[in-house]
């Protein structure tokens, strides 16, 4: 398997192969955290299988597994559901008067979390040092790390999109993605222009020089938002291979 191709969890739909990489003498796939787990909210480590091409493109286990969860870095949640019984109270007695006046609207409590994200990253043991390769399609082989820089040209290839290219546009954004019901707040993250579509969560975004300076992780049909490689890197505790 290159990188760059269909791959997930065989419990959600599709995400990308990002880039090889290792920690100490072993070699791991890298993704995001919700490309390889069902819950990247969840804090303690599951374990989970995965299959290339990912399920939502037919892959299935045992026949199409490419690895194992190996670790993840759980994302926090921006708010969560507030398990005070007073406060639940207050919230079925507005809601009985919403229903009441027949209104559409309905209450519920939450409390924030002040959780702050960095990353949205995770490993896969393969199955085989042979089952892989470090080569990204239609890129080639990554050559190392690079900190991205305002106007920075950059490209990455994609499950969805293939190879596409753009340029970094911000270097220290703070976004807000959703997860599902919940949101997450992430800080200081890279934000380019439309280079990406859903399934292209989990690409490596390179410089020309084929130097890895991100990873794909969310977007819209404007936008394009990275991690910065030395954050995965940091936390994971991982170099490119």
């Amino acid at each position: 398997m290159p990188m760059g191709c269909s791959i997930g969890n065989v419990k959600i739909t599709a995400g990308t192969s990002g880039c090889l990489v290792k920690r100490g003498e072993d070699v791991f796939i890298l993704s995001n955290a919700h490309v390889f787990t069902q819950d990247p909210m969840k804090e303690e480590i599951e374990t989970g299988e995965i299959v290339q091409p990912g399920p939502y493109d037919g892959g299935l286990a045992p026949d199409d597994k490419i690895g194992d969860l190996a670790d993840y870095i759980a994302i926090g949640a921006e708010e969560e559901e507030v398990t005070c019984p007073l406060a639940k109270f207050i919230a079925r007695l507005l809601n009985s008067v919403s229903k009441l006046f027949k209104r559409k609207s309905r209450f519920k409590v939450m409390t924030l979390t002040g959780k702050e994200n960095r990353v949205d990253c995770a490993i896969a043991s393969p199955i085989s040092p042979d089952a892989v390769k470090k080569e990204v399609l239609e890129i080639g082989a990554p050559k190392g790390t690079a900190e991205a820089r305002l106007g920075m040209k950059i490209k990455k290839s994609g499950r969805t999109t293939g190879l596409t290219t753009g340029e970094v546009r911000l270097v220290s954004a703070t976004v807000r993605v959703q997860y599902g019901r919940k949101t997450a707040i992430f800080k200081d993250q890279l934000v380019a222009g439309a280079m990406s579509k859903g399934g292209d969560s989990g690409s490596v975004v390179l410089d020309e020089d084929n130097r890895v300076c991100g990873l794909l992780f969310a977007g819209s049909d404007t936008t394009t938002i990275m991690n910065k490689i030395g954050d995965v890197k940091r936390l994971l505790g991982v170099k490119v291979a």
